[in-house]
């Protein structure tokens, strides 16, 4: 069994803006160029879209302004949580799990903590794309999400 990668970081503002920030704002933090399907063929995506929505889809606007998928919305309670299948550049068929809770400090800050699970489901190479995935996530959400949360108005 491949062990989950938890992320957990805190930002200065209440869980419902963490969650719009997460949900809503995506394309203004994701790093397009870098962690985008668009990156593999060296342009930049246009944007990542989350549907607020249980079953919302989860997709890139590619560079030439195409779709791919990522994954769907399975859980969504807003300022809560939020949990999807994830599955950027692959057949949906080997979707992993990413989940995203978010809870108050007490403070007026947010403990925001993402989970990437269900590696399983990529057999031999499991081990490697958690390992790819765990440095993606520290710039994806430690580094781009927070930043743009503790930024944000």
């Amino acid at each position: 069994m491949t062990d989950p990668i938890i992320k957990t970081v805190t930002v200065n503002c209440a869980p419902e803006k963490a969650f719009d920030v997460f949900v809503n704002r995506t394309s203004g933090w994701w790093p397009l160029d870098r962690h985008a399907v668009s990156a593999g063929a060296g342009k930049v995506a246009l944007a990542v879209t989350i549907e607020p929505q249980v079953e919302g889809a989860v997709y890139e606007t590619m560079h030439d302004g195409s779709r791919t998928d990522w994954g769907q919305v399975v859980e969504f309670e807003p300022g809560r949580k939020l949990a999807m299948t994830w599955h950027p550049g692959e057949n949906a068929e080997v979707s992993t799990r990413v989940e995203v809770a978010f809870a108050a400090t007490g403070d007026g800050q947010t403990e925001v903590t993402l989970t990437h699970s269900g590696w399983e489901v990529l057999g031999t190479d499991a081990d490697d794309r958690r390992n790819s995935y765990n440095g993606g996530w520290e710039t994806v959400f430690i580094a781009r999400y927070a930043g743009a949360c503790n930024e944000s108005p």
